[in-house]
């Protein structure tokens, strides 16, 4: 078993057939925040796990209130998975022209190239050997996908909603049981938009870096297959969510401003 699936587990068990008065401080912030103080001590809490390969993770339940939530459990968190050609078609049917298509792809697959402009198919660069010699380029893609209207489709694709959803996140969640922070779904978007301007030299879009899952520089691994997946990276994201609450006058550790909240 994986570890971010037994996290998920772990979380689970945390909220399942508990009431509010049973779960640690942290807890009952996190739910009185998620359920916008609309919760008490009356009927125990229920959680599930998603059964499907969603941007949810878990479901919390309180009366008929269902809220899904999305669990990461590490400092360098990969938040979205897709094969390159999927990925080609989405950036056209955002409005994302060929030619500055082709520079993401020309970074994805990592070839080098010869005078003509030519890939030479028989040398893949590593990523700091690809900017190296195509940083202009990057900086052009970058540039053209740092636009507020395609930073919030991203978002919902790559957090909110995903490809195979019609419903959107409540939260996400970072951590495991004993020591997890969250951010609800309207802040995540005024947290990346706020990182908008960091200076990576990868493709990225605001704080997340976008690459191929593994490059294969030699050819020879037996995860050959994940060349062709692209993968959105968001490294030390629990750092990211501890600093925009305490821009916006929250508790670093909750979601919540600095009150106490008392449980009978």
């Amino acid at each position: 078993m994986n570890y971010g699936y037994q996290n998920e587990l772990d979380f689970v068990n945390l909220f399942n057939e508990k009431k509010l008065n049973e779960l640690d401080n942290n807890s009952q912030l996190f739910l009185y925040e998620l359920f916008d103080n609309n919760i008490e001590n009356d009927e125990p809490i229920v959680s599930w796990k998603n059964k499907m390969v969603q941007k949810t993770d878990i479901f919390i339940k309180y009366k008929n209130i269902v809220k899904n939530i999305s669990l990461k459990c590490g400092n360098s968190n990969s938040m979205h998975h897709e094969q390159i050609q999927e990925f080609e078609r989405y950036l056209a049917n955002i409005g994302i022209p060929y030619r500055i298509i082709n520079i993401y792809l020309n970074y994805h697959y990592g070839y080098k190239r010869n005078e003509d402009g030519r890939r030479d198919y028989s040398k893949i660069l590593s990523s700091d050997e690809y900017k190296s010699f195509y940083q202009k380029e990057i900086n052009i893609f970058n540039k053209e996908i740092d636009k507020t209207k395609i930073i919030i489709d991203m978002i919902d694709r790559f957090i909110i909603r995903g490809r195979n959803s019609d419903y959107d996140i409540d939260a996400l969640v970072c951590g495991t049981t004993n020591n997890y922070v969250w951010i609800l779904k309207y802040d995540i978007y005024d947290l990346i938009l706020s990182k908008r301007n960091i200076g990576y030299t990868s493709p990225h879009i605001a704080c997340m870096t976008i690459g191929p899952k593994k490059r294969d520089i030699n050819q020879n691994s037996i995860y050959r297959n994940e060349r062709y997946i692209v993968c959105v990276r968001w490294n030390f994201i629990k750092e990211s969510i501890i600093e925009f609450k305490q821009s916006q006058g929250l508790d670093g550790n909750s979601a919540h401003k600095k009150t106490s909240h008392k449980t009978s």
